[in-house]
């Protein structure tokens, strides 16, 4: 450092205090989102001098003095907060009253349902329908299986195998399958055949699987641990059957059906035999 320029910093006037009036604060406000930008035409509030003020402006206060004397506005026409009309009203009533129904009956289907069937039979004249005739003159069980741990490409040979068969010679059927679904198949035809009997005061004797289909479940999840430590996920098939046992008697009435259907049709007319006229060697068109 030069001799001028320390002469310089030690002449320098020394400031010990500023005076009130010019000590200025400076504050810069961050907006990321926009929230806080002022509307266009919005009016700053004044500045609050002292607690009095504050107090004075506070509107529980004005309440308490009983100052506080604004008029109570008006809502517009189009408001959602205005007083609905009575259809409204009504509209949530009733379904106040349905959503209550089973809470204040809850054993009015056992006693609203045969009103509803005699109000029915008055409007057919008791007449039924071909279905409620049949359910009526035949016995009829569907009898559904758990999963059974095979596939629909397995499993399905098997059910159109028994299907048409009776109940006893489907039996016997899988008894002497060499297939390993046919033993879960046999354990669910006895099931089957023994609820039929209990249930539906089925003849095991005149019982035949009228229907049989396959459904598929969800797969399983199992690990086939590779050589230098690669695993394979397997998916594993999960798969049900579903018969449908009917008595002969339904086997007669489907036969006879189709007889009369044929009987009823009309007898199938041969080409008349007569020699063909017009015919040239060249085209007509």
């Amino acid at each position: 450092m030069s001799a001028v320029t320390a002469r310089r910093w030690l002449l320098r006037p020394k400031v010990t205090h500023l005076p009130p009036s010019t000590i200025t604060s400076q504050s810069r406000n961050m907006n990321w989102f926009g929230w806080s930008k002022k509307r266009e035409g919005a009016q700053s509030k004044p500045a609050v001098n002292s607690i009095s003020e504050l107090l004075k402006q506070s509107p529980k206060t004005k309440a308490a003095a009983g100052t506080y004397g604004g008029q109570r506005g008006g809502l517009a026409g189009s408001s959602i907060f205005g007083d609905g009309s009575t259809e409204v009203a009504a509209r949530e009533s009733d379904m106040g009253a349905f959503s209550t129904v089973h809470i204040r009956d809850p054993n009015r289907e056992h006693w609203a349902w045969p009103k509803r069937a005699t109000a029915r039979e008055i409007r057919r004249r008791g007449r039924l329908t071909k279905r409620e005739m049949l359910l009526r003159t035949e016995k009829e069980h569907l009898a559904k299986s758990h999963m059974f741990k095979t596939s629909v490409k397995k499993l399905a040979p098997i059910a159109r195998q028994i299907q048409g068969k009776k109940i006893e010679d489907a039996i016997i059927q899988m008894r002497f399958s060499a297939k390993k679904a046919a033993r879960d198949v046999l354990g669910h035809l006895y099931a089957a055949r023994n609820e039929s009997v209990v249930r539906r005061r089925m003849d095991p004797q005149q019982t035949y699987i009228e229907q049989a289909w396959v459904g598929r479940g969800t797969f399983g999840r199992d690990q086939n641990h590779r050589a230098r430590g690669r695993i394979d996920m397997l998916r594993l098939p999960y798969t049900s059957i579903t018969v449908v046992l009917k008595e002969q008697i339904t086997r007669d009435r489907i036969a006879k059906e189709k007889k009369e259907k044929r009987l009823r049709k009309k007898p199938w007319e041969q080409l008349p035999s007569r020699p063909l006229v017009g015919q040239t060697q060249y085209y007509r068109w």
